[in-house]
C-alpha cells in the first residue's frame, strides 16, 4: 500500500510540474477587441394597460421614470431587469441576444412574441442599438444611435415598425412598450475598476 502512495504522489507531483510549465494561451484579436467594446444593457417596461396589467417585476431606476413620466406615463412595470445585448459584429462571435420571452401573469395579461437586441452599427464613436419583436405581423421595434461612452443613457417607445425602414408612432395610440438603455464600460475596465476600489 506504501508503494502505491509513494507512485501516486510521485505521478501527482510530476505532472503539476509538468502543466506549471506550460505557456500560456494568448488572447485571440476577436477576445481583445470584444474586450475593447462598451457593453450595453436595456430593460424592457410596459406601461399598464387592460392588455398589460400591472404586475410585480424588477424596479424601475428613478432616471427611468422621470423619463416616463416626461413621455406621458404614469403607470408602468420592469418585466427585465437589465439584460446585456451582445456585439454581433465580430465574425466568429456566437450571439444569443434573448432580452425578453413576451410572456405577462395576471389573468387578463397578453402573450407578446420574444424580443430580441442587436447592434447592428459602431462607428464615429456610436453605437446603434435595436431591440425588436412584441407582434408577428410587422412587428414592433426601438431603434436609437446613441454616443458610446459608458454613462450614457436614454429611454424609447417601442413603436410598430413601418415597410419604409422607419419605427413611426400612430396618432392616438400609446407605444406598447419602452426600453431603457444604459451604455457600461467594456468588460475588461469593469473589472479594472472593481479591483481599484478594494
Amino acid at each position: 500500500m506504501t508503494r502505491l502512495k509513494f507512485t501516486l504522489l510521485l505521478i501527482f507531483s510530476t505532472l503539476t510540474s509538468f502543466a506549471s510549465e506550460l505557456p500560456a494561451q494568448n488572447p485571440t484579436p476577436a477576445s481583445i477587441a470584444r474586450q475593447r467594446f462598451n457593453q450595453v444593457f436595456v430593460k424592457v417596461i410596459m406601461p399598464v394597460t387592460l392588455r398589460t396589467p400591472k404586475q410585480d417585476g424588477p424596479a424601475v431606476e428613478s432616471w427611468v421614470a422621470e423619463r416616463l413620466s416626461e413621455l406621458g406615463e404614469s403607470e408602468y412595470f420592469a418585466v427585465t431587469d437589465w439584460v446585456p445585448v451582445c456585439d454581433g459584429l465580430l465574425a466568429d462571435d456566437d450571439v444569443d441576444n434573448h432580452v425578453w420571452s413576451g410572456s405577462l401573469v395576471g389573468k387578463n395579461a397578453s402573450a407578446f412574441c420574444p424580443v430580441g437586441g442587436d447592434l447592428p452599427e459602431r462607428k464615429d464613436g456610436r453605437v446603434m442599438i435595436l431591440v425588436g419583436g412584441w407582434d408577428p405581423g410587422g412587428g414592433h421595434e426601438t431603434k436609437v444611435t446613441l454616443v458610446d461612452e459608458p454613462g450614457t443613457r436614454a429611454v424609447e417607445p417601442v413603436l410598430p415598425y413601418s415597410a419604409h425602414g422607419k419605427s413611426k408612432a400612430i396618432p392616438g395610440q400609446k407605444p406598447l412598450a419602452y426600453v431603457a438603455i444604459l451604455i457600461g464600460p467594456p468588460p475588461r475596465a469593469s473589472v479594472t475598476l472593481d479591483s481599484k476600489n478594494e
